[in-house]
This record gives structure tokens, sequence and C-alpha cells, in this order.
């Protein structure tokens, strides 16, 4: 049989096969392509399914149940008895017997109970911040893992595609030199280039892995499930002011770590400020009534008794001790948040400068040098097609231009601690 006439044969379907292969092709156009995902939809399941966001949102709740005990009176006691009962156990002998129950309150009326319901709120409000900037963490660590994720990524599709542009150097260097038309030197730096750019691709794609792993934990999703699989679109372009103005004055005391700080400091001032006023005496209110008998027929008054009293603190030395404690710890919250603001203002800074630096070279190497590389590249191969040079030249012009392209990023991968402070 002839080589078309083979190939005629091979092309050729019945019925029944061409029905099935319709049916596929229908499928596969029915099919709809499986949407990349974004840097929106990720930062939405960030939001919605990370489980330290719940340990968050449960430690605010806690918090807010707190308020409430933190500010209440102490509970009243009631008291049931009997008063002056003669040993015979008769109740209508004596006038003076008689059945009695009682009422007993304290009442903190300088204001102990009140800076401890404050103390508690600004304890919520710490906890809020703290929630927040939980979030504030996580996008930012969702952020990053996306940018190194997709460009990772990016690396190992490009290395890959001057994977093969090397391996048919490689191959030509080979033959050129059993052929006699080239040297032993170039096919070992072609294959040394080679195994070089292998080490680089499994770097890319191990580095692919680690940081797609990291956004799936961050998703709420395990390593590994099918949803990882997921394609991810190009990150949103990030807008880079050239002073660091705009980026420093976003920096208000609004900010999360800031503002629980400023909480902190207000929960351990009132909190002093409470066991201050509990060394001062507390009013103490007490109230009883009594149930006479009637004695030999005669019907006798009920009694009541009333009284108003004060505490005494002469052992309150502790509480003192306890509202230094407190002074100390409003202190050190100072201290703490004077030392956040400088170090978010140097994080917002050094996250510009990373940011400039790298707009700045991404900009020279695609405007430049990518571009300069290229013609370099041709130069190199129109020099060896006219025999002007060797294939040595236009193995390093082709591998510099590849180191290059990989080289080239967008300005949107910065350290995690900058990223975290912006």
């Amino acid at each position: 049989m002839s080589r078309s006439r083979a190939a005629g044969a091979a092309i050729h379907f019945g019925p029944a096969a061409r029905a099935a292969a319709q049916a596929l092709v229908a499928l596969v156009i029915a099919t709809p392509a499986a949407a990349a995902l974004d840097m929106a939809e990720t930062l939405r399941e960030v939001v919605t399914a990370h489980p330290t966001l719940a340990v968050r949102a449960a430690e605010v709740d806690a918090a807010r149940r707190r308020v409430g005990p933190a500010g209440a009176w102490p509970a009243p006691m009631v008291e049931a008895g009997v008063m002056n009962v003669p040993t015979s156990g008769s109740f209508d002998t004596d006038p003076m017997t008689m059945k009695t129950i009682g009422l007993e309150q304290t009442v903190p009326v300088f204001g102990a109970n009140g800076r401890a319901r404050r103390s508690a709120r600004a304890a919520v409000a710490a906890a809020e911040a703290g929630a927040e900037q939980t979030r504030f963490d996580l996008l930012g660590a969702a952020w990053q893992a996306y940018a190194d994720a997709y460009y990772a990524a990016r690396l190992s599709a490009l290395a890959a595609t001057h994977h093969v542009i090397l391996d048919r150097m490689v191959e030509a260097a080979r033959v050129r030199y059993e052929t006699g038309h080239g040297r032993l030197e170039d096919v070992l730096r072609s294959q040394a280039e080679q195994a070089s750019l292998d080490a680089d691709l499994a770097m890319f794609r191990a580095e692919a892995r680690a940081a797609r792993a990291r956004l799936d934990a961050l998703r709420g999703v395990a390593a590994g499930a099918p949803a990882g699989a997921d394609s991810l679109a190009a990150p949103p372009d990030v807008t880079v002011p050239e002073s660091t103005d705009p980026w420093l004055a976003a920096l208000t005391d609004a900010h999360p770590r800031l503002r629980g700080q400023t909480a902190e400091i207000e929960r351990w001032r009132q909190a002093a400020g409470a066991e201050r006023r509990r060394t001062w005496p507390d009013l103490e209110l007490r109230g009883s009534y009594g149930r006479r008998e009637a004695i030999m027929g005669v019907p006798q008054d009920n009694m009541f008794s009333a009284s108003v009293g004060f505490t005494l603190p002469l052992f309150a030395g502790n509480r003192s001790s306890q509202a230094g404690e407190m002074d100390a710890m409003a202190r050190a919250s100072e201290a703490e948040r004077r030392a956040a603001d400088l170090d978010l203002r140097a994080g917002i800074t050094e996250a510009h400068a990373e940011a400039l630096g790298a707009r700045s070279r991404a900009a020279l190497i695609a405007d430049t040098v990518i571009v300069t590389q290229r013609r370099a590249l041709e130069a190199a191969w129109s020099a060896y097609r006219a025999g002007g040079g060797d294939m040595w030249r236009v193995f390093e012009s082709t591998t510099r231009a590849g180191s290059l392209r990989r080289a080239h990023r967008p300005p949107t991968r910065t350290r995690r601690r900058p990223a975290r402070a912006r």
C-alpha cells in the first residue's frame, strides 16, 4: 500500500465513529471554560472562610459579654431568722420574740463599678481593633501569596518555553560537532546551561506550588483539593505615587493597630481608677422586718429595723498595689503605641521605596534591556548565517534574552512585612 493510500485509510471513519466524534466535539464546545480565579474573589474567600477570623469574632463576643458583669453591683443578701426566742421555744411568752426577714445591699457610691464598666468597654474596642488588624494581615498575606503563585507559574512557563529553544540549540551544537563543523566546548556549554535551566525550572515550579498552598490555606481550601487547580488571573495593577505622602496620610489614629493600642491604654487606666475607687468606703444598707405573735390573746405590733453604714477599707493596701500595676500597664501600652506608629511609618516608607525600585527596574528591563538584547540576538544570528560568527555567541544571546524575560516582573511583589504595614 502506498503512503497516500495508507493515509487515506487512516482517516476513513464509519458512520458510528463519525457520530461519536461529532458528539464529542459538541460536548467540548458546549462545556464552558473554567473561569480563572481573580484577586477580588480570592480576597472575598479569605474574609469569609479563614478560621482565624472566626476566632477573632468569638473573642470580640466574649469581651462584649464581660461588660455587664464588670459594672454590676454586688449581689444583695437576704436573711431569715428568729429573734429573742426563749429556751422553751415558745413564740407567745415574750413580747420581743419575733420571726424576722432582712435585706442587705452594698452600694459602691464612688464610681468603682462605672470605671470597671468603661475598662471592659475599652477591652471590647481593643478586641475589635485586633480582629480588624488580623483581617488586614490575612488580606495582605493573600495578596502576597497570590502574586507569588501567579508569577512563579509565569516564570515556569517562560522557563519551559526557553527550554524548548535551548534543547534545539543543544541538539544543533551536537550535530555540528559530530559533523566536524563545531566545537566540543559549544556542546558542553550548552548542556551545562540546559542543566542550569532545569534547576531554575524545578525551583520555579516548587515556588509556585508552595505559594499556591499558602494561598489555598488562606482561602480555607485544603492543600491538594480540586479547587486549588484553578488558574489565576493576572493581579491588578498597583499605582505607586512618586511620594510617600499619600500613603503616610492614610495612616491615621483609625488604623486598627493604633486604635487597638489606644483602647488598651484606656482599658488599663480605667481599671487602675476602679481599683483606687474600691479603696474608698462603700455604702451599706440594711433593713429587716419582724413579725410577733399575740401574747395571751393580745395582738402585738410587728417591728422593722433599718440602718445605714460605710465599710472601712483598713486593709485595702493590695488594691493600691494592683492600681499601680495597672498604671504601669497603661504606660507600657502608650510606649507600644508609639512603637507601632514608628513601625508602620517605617514599613510604609520601605514598601514605597521597594515598589518604586521594582517599577523602575521593570520598566528599564522591558523598554531598554530586553529590546537591546533582542537586537543583539538578531545581530548574532545574522553574523552566524553570514559565516562571521560562531554558534556560541548565538547561544549566549539566546540564553541572556531568556534570563531577562524571566527577570522582568511587574512591581506587585513586595516583602510581606511592608505589605502588612500598607
